[in-house]
């Protein structure tokens, strides 16, 4: 096969690889979707989108010709044709993204490399990072008006923020090389790669905490939500919420949330006052107000010292309690 004869069966086939990718990263990002649970923990799960790509004609006639790659059918063999990638925070969204790849059935898959094994294989060497897939389709069906043949394969690649910096720096230096690379740079490199392993460690550590130490402002602000639901329906913005709970995270573990439940009770005027301000201030929608009412009655001036928004924000709901907030 010549290189003008590839490229003339590449942009023949440009329009099916390019369907492939499409479908393959519409159906993961739909099943990345449902297991997080939303659009909105999707965009933030995902911290650079990729679209499909096609590989350049040229790049595809280099890697057919010109690197001692021996294929016995260029072609075919080129797994890589299309491709696209997932950047992720953590190693272990990696892993949830993994999880997802292999138990569609929609496709085969393997593995071109695994960081993880590679670590394992070769513990003593810091190298590059990622997991690469080449998924293939199992049966020829039509997407976006486009026939998709049995067999076709497309890249994907899923790395962690800085893998992905790692491999922005290197790769076409260090890991196609035109020339050889000098031993200083090579340790340099080799230097900043168990960096960022040991990073991602850590990152993986502090999520770890951080996920323990919400879980009891989560059960906090549930139980907050439905005590205020017992008497409105709340019109809820969570990052209003955990902000303002963020700050009272010591009073939240020493206050019993049986309090709160009898003091909201024993004040049911409360409840009215909660329905007349309701569309006059977002704060009044919150379920978070009702802990403030507790801490203003309780530990007001700790409220006064933690509150983490404007004074003028604050002082209504003293009001609300006939507490004047100057002398709080």
């Amino acid at each position: 096969m010549t290189e003008k004869e590839l490229i003339q069966i590449f942009d023949n086939d440009k329009p099916k690889y390019l369907a492939w990718g499409r479908f393959l990263q519409s159906s993961l990002n739909e099943s990345i979707k449902t297991e997080l649970g939303s659009e909105n923990k999707f965009n933030d799960f995902i911290k650079i989108h990729f679209p499909p790509r096609l590989k350049n004609n040229e790049s595809l006639i280099s890697k057919a010709f010109y690197r001692n790659k021996n294929y016995s059918n260029p072609y075919n063999d080129i797994t890589d044709k299309v491709g696209f990638r997932y950047v992720v925070l953590l190693v272990e969204h990696i892993k949830l993204i993994q999880r997802i790849v292999e138990t569609n059935e929609s496709w085969s898959y393997s593995k071109d490399r695994d960081f993880e094994e590679e670590r394992n294989n070769n513990p003593l060497v810091f190298n590059y990072q990622s997991v690469h897939y080449i998924l293939k389709n199992k049966k020829t069906f039509n997407f976006e008006k486009t026939e998709i043949p049995e067999g076709i394969a497309c890249e994907v690649q899923i790395r962690t923020l800085l893998q992905h910096a790692y491999s922005e720096l290197t790769h076409d230096t260090i890991y196609k090389p035109r020339s050889s690379t000098s031993h200083n740079v090579l340790r340099a490199v080799a230097r900043s790669m168990a960096l960022i392993e040991t990073t991602d460690q850590i990152f993986e550590e502090v999520n770890m905490t951080l996920k323990k130490a919400n879980n009891s402002i989560t059960i906090f602000f549930n139980s907050l939500s439905n005590l205020y639901s017992t008497f409105n329906k709340p019109n809820i913005e969570p990052k209003m919420n955990y902000f303002i709970l963020d700050s009272y995270r010591e009073q939240i573990e020493e206050i019993k949330f049986s309090d709160i439940e009898n003091f909201i009770y024993d004040n049911n005027f409360l409840g009215n006052i909660i329905k007349e301000k309701f569309e006059l201030s977002l704060l009044y929608k919150q379920p978070v107000l009702l802990f403030i009412y507790y801490l203003i009655k309780k530990k007001r001036n700790i409220c006064k010292t933690k509150w983490p928004l404007t004074a003028s924000e604050l002082r209504p709901m003293f009001t609300d309690l006939g507490i004047a907030f100057e002398n709080g």
